[in-house]
């Protein structure tokens, strides 16, 4: 029987094959973490920052950047930033590092979304806040409101029922999920929200779970997408080490989690009945049903004991009158053998049955028809990350960061650490992979189709972003440079990136992280003012640089403890008062009797006596020049030493000439 083509679909994947990259833009802060369109031509980026105190030093602008096709460009915006942290310990807690860094300090934007029925745009990050945009066609946004957290803010996302609800969920163990309500002629910022917490956070007998080392937080949120759904807000939580050590989550906890459902409309909680208590790795709605999946941690030891690490459940509305219509419970349970997952996909293939996708962390994707049982139909392999690691690749690489459907089931996209972004035929069963649609320099951490479908924006873990697109007019001009090939005498010119469009230095902060009045000023400047008030003079050596002034007890710097009483007004004690310059030109013959001579070589060591000898005739006998040779080079800045002056460094052993040092 001769199989019957989809006219329709193969000229849809002929008009994909046309996918290719247009534009490329590098010098982002760091990976590319969240990409949300805004349009068809604009999109957002946000991106991953150094902020610890270890590695402040590398901070930099770009956490957060504004995209358009049409214009070609890449536009950073800083309100993503909180003031420097003062650091305690390290290379960071020095003087000269604070006053070369910037005040400010740009935080990670590590989500971002968009309600295209009002026009707003949303992003988040460790900031521990939320901004809330309006765009303008892709040149340029502004922040029309701000929403305070008390942790770290790693979830937003607006309803799809154009109600203006928005979600957000944060790091902390207590209310971490809000639901804000945008109203119109109420300020963004003092938008209403309800909190929302899961049942986790206290025991059976109602104690606290969490503790200062770990607590359960929320690791993915999703609203529905199915009429009838759209109101409900879908959470997983997971347990989450509050120092950076998983270590410090107790081992009968690593597993656990919660599955929790709210009507976003009315605050209630809707009932999941199974799979409530495992550690939640990610879930996703049906586009077009009232159902959803969860990548949880496996019921049951003998899954466990057969190698299944994870499972994706399929829930879809109870029919149990006793749940009233809300309430989900798993139809479906699907097996997977990857430790953790990253991305889910639904792609439906007949009314009842879909295939769902789980890109992994072992840097495969798995496939399954739900039609076809709960063992996968494909594992669709990428190749070796680009960056080496040792031991466990599932626990120090990122895996498969990206998955995606085409407008066909013939085409299915993934993107993951060796570079790539693949394209796949998942109905071919002996054959799935098409080819590689393109290969950056790093991990691809983030990549997102545009709404129609015609544009895909992939980022990657060097802060670069790349426009692959299917109109030849997103081309843009770019920089190029020529390269001489090896070994012959041919060039070949390349294409280099476009810098991001940097953001304009926003003002100092008022107040410095400890709260203390911000001084703006740099050493260069705080030097010049000293030397302008007297405070400090310059030697007359250039050696030896500044020194105190007539009016340097104007400055209050002294050290107390080396004055009598631990009063500055009070004499030095002897101990210090010895190791004072002043001091010490009279105790080498400044003033005294006592005279300093250079420090013979030993005795022994006759060439090396002899050589000495000769270098020390060799010596310029100032007082022996004429007075109008001396006052020439005074003019000239000459410094004329004599006998008593300047060390120079040299070793010198004194001499008691019988009366006084």
């Amino acid at each position: 029987m001769r199989e019957r083509i989809n006219f329709h679909d193969e000229f849809r994947k002929c008009r994909e094959d046309d996918l290719e990259v247009r534009s490329e833009w590098t010098d982002c802060a760091g990976d590319i973490a969240t990409i949300a369109w805004v349009s068809n031509d604009s999109f957002i980026c946000g991106t991953t920052e150094h902020s610890d105190s270890h590695n402040q030093q590398y901070n930099k602008p770009g956490n957060l950047v504004l995209g358009s096709c049409q214009l070609g460009t890449l536009r950073a915006y800083p309100q993503h930033r909180i003031v420097r942290p003062i650091v305690a310990k390290g290379e960071n807690s020095t003087e000269e590092m604070r006053e070369s860094q910037d005040p400010w300090l740009y935080s990670s934007v590590v989500s971002s979304g968009y309600d295209a029925a009002h026009n707003r745009a949303f992003t988040s990050g460790f900031d521990r806040s939320v901004k809330v945009w309006r765009v303008d066609s892709g040149s340029s946004m502004e922040m029309i409101g701000e929403w305070k957290h008390g942790g770290n803010v790693n979830f937003v996302a607006a309803s799809k029922d154009g109600s203006g609800m928005v979600a957000t969920a944060s790091d902390v163990a207590v209310d971490a999920v809000r639901i804000y309500s945008v109203q119109n002629g109420v300020p963004v910022s003092a938008s209403p929200y309800r909190s929302y917490s899961c049942s986790r956070v206290t025991d059976a007998e109602g104690n606290t779970v969490s503790t200062e080392k770990w607590a359960y937080f929320p690791a993915t949120m999703q609203w529905g997408l199915a009429e009838g759904v759209k109101h409900l807000l879908l959470v997983g939580y997971s347990p989450r080490s509050r120092t950076g050590d998983d270590h410090d989550i107790p081992e009968d906890r690593l597993t656990t989690g919660e599955l929790c459902l709210w009507d976003g409309r009315t605050g209630e909680r809707w009932k999941v009945t199974s799979a409530t208590t495992s550690n939640v790795f990610e879930v996703l709605w049906h586009p077009s049903q009232q159902c959803f999946i969860a990548a949880t941690t496996p019921i049951g030891p003998e899954k466990i004991d057969s190698g299944i690490r994870t499972q994706i459940r399929v829930f879809w509305v109870s029919d149990n009158p006793e749940y009233g219509g809300k309430a989900f419970t798993p139809l479906k349970t699907l097996d997977c053998r990857a430790a953790d997952i990253n991305e889910l996909t639904i792609m439906p293939n007949s009314y009842s049955y879909c295939y769902v996708t789980a890109g992994c962390t072992d840097g495969a994707t798995y496939i399954w028809d739900t039609a076809l049982g709960d063992e996968p139909i494909h594992l669709l392999r990428h190749d070796k990350p680009i960056e080496e690691f040792s031991g466990d690749r599932e626990r120090e690489d990122v895996g498969v960061k990206f998955t995606a459907w085409g407008t066909t089931l013939d085409r299915f996209y993934t993107g993951s650490s060796d570079g790539a972004v693949k394209v796949w035929n998942v109905r071919s069963l002996k054959r799935p992979f098409v080819r590689d649609l393109v290969h950056v320099p790093s991990a691809v951490s983030c990549a997102m189709f545009s709404p129609d479908r015609s544009k895909l924006v992939v980022g990657d873990a060097t802060g670069r972003v790349f426009l692959l697109s299917l109109d030849a007019d997103d081309v843009k001009p770019t920089p190029t440079t020529t390269i001489r090939l090896p070994g012959t005498n041919h060039t070949r010119t390349i294409r280099c990136p476009t810098a991001i469009i940097p953001h304009p230095e926003p003002p100092p902060p008022s107040h410095d992280a400890a709260g203390r009045p911000y001084d703006p000023q740099t050493g260069r400047s705080r030097a010049d003012a000293y030397l302008a008030a007297r405070q400090l003079v310059r030697h007359p050596s250039p050696t030896v640089g500044a020194v105190k002034g007539p009016r340097y007890a104007d400055t209050g710097l002294f050290w107390k403890q080396g004055h009598l009483h631990e009063d500055p007004a009070q004499p030095l004690l002897a101990t210090w008062e010895v190791l004072q310059q002043e001091s010490i030109k009279v105790h080498r013959g400044g003033g005294g009797g006592g005279r300093m001579r250079f420090l013979k070589p030993p005795r022994e060591d006759e060439a090396l006596a002899a050589r000495h000898e000769m270098n020390a005739r060799l010596d310029l006998d100032v007082e022996g020049l004429e007075e109008e040779t001396r006052r020439a080079l005074e003019r000239e800045g000459a410094e004329l030493q004599v006998e008593g002056g300047e060390e120079y460094g040299f070793l010198y052993e004194e001499e008691w000439d019988g009366e006084e040092w």
